[in-house]
């Protein structure tokens, strides 16, 4: 049993990651324009998660409070939060899952709530933000689904 959650567990984000990709193809047609700031915004994102888990691996931010930085987490809150973003028809769904990815870590042992909400909460604000942001910056508001 333990095997297949960790498998589990090992296959969320690579999923979540082609959902991300594919979400501008799986509704209405969309602006080139909307799709390219989605990909950038979510794209910029997943830049930031990465950094800040290089900036914590040299610097021990989250050891210095007794956390451990999850990349896992953030990197699932990022992406949930851009697609629900560009699409809400994907929130409570993509939210539900991403719940459920979060007690699989904490019962798996690979992180506990702390380091996850840590992680996951300011990725997942960074990610929502740039996808609000980005379709000002092109001179459009941003998607109504």
């Amino acid at each position: 049993m333990t095997a297949f959650l960790g498998v589990l567990a090992d296959s969320f984000n690579p999923l979540l990651a082609i959902i991300a990709l594919a979400i501008p193809f799986l509704r209405r047609p969309r602006s080139v324009r909307a799709t390219i700031a989605y990909y950038l915004s979510t794209g910029a994102v997943i830049g930031i998660v990465y950094l800040v888990r290089f900036i914590d691996s040299r610097n021990q931010i989250w050891a210095s409070f007794g956390l451990d930085y999850s990349t896992h987490s953030a990197f699932a809150a990022s992406l949930a939060a851009s697609i629900g973003a560009f699409d809400r028809r994907w929130a409570v769904p993509l939210a539900l899952a991403v719940l459920l990815y979060f007690a699989l870590e904490i019962f798996m042992r690979y992180h506990g709530i702390l380091d996850i909400l840590s992680s996951a909460a300011p990725a997942a604000i960074v990610a929502f933000l740039l996808q609000m942001i980005a379709p000002r910056l092109r001179g459009s508001a941003p998607p109504r689904d």
